[in-house]
């Protein structure tokens, strides 16, 4: 016999798009789901990083190492603090896609998950993020 269980799911897409100096671009795509598990007291956010277009102009822009990362946000407003969950270089993504897996502690009092992407670029290590996707698991 099988049974079904329900858990709280959402999914999400966080498509990005950085400008290369010749005036074309490159856009980055992160996409998945998350649940919350373990009666609501976890929650596993899982996805994917990719290249939708523009992989050969890496080097334009510095070949950056791309990451995506997290935020919770409680019901009284205050943020948990953004966490990095995968890092890849731009290299690695033009030759393959990323999966990411992360899961943590899901208080009573949380509400959502912000995502965002992030690139570092150059010797100087340049961070520029990407606007920030929220995905709403409790009411």
């Amino acid at each position: 016999m099988t049974q079904s269980v329900e858990v709280p799911l959402q999914e999400f897409v966080l498509d990005w798009t950085l400008p290369a100096p010749d005036g074309s671009r490159i856009s980055f795509v992160a996409s998945g789901q998350v649940t919350l598990l373990n009666g609501k007291r976890a929650y596993k956010i899982d996805g994917v990083l990719y290249i939708a277009e523009g992989g050969d102009r890496l080097r334009d822009i510095g070949n950056p190492k791309l990451f995506v990362r997290r935020n919770g946000v409680e019901s009284s407003g205050r943020y948990w603090g953004w966490e990095t969950i995968t890092r890849q270089s731009g290299t690695r993504l033009a030759d393959m896609d990323a999966y990411f897996i992360r899961t943590g502690y899901w208080a009573p009092a949380d509400r959502s998950i912000l995502l965002s992407l992030g690139a570092e670029t150059g010797w100087t290590k340049k961070k520029t993020y990407s606007p920030t996707v929220r995905v709403r698991l409790v009411d």
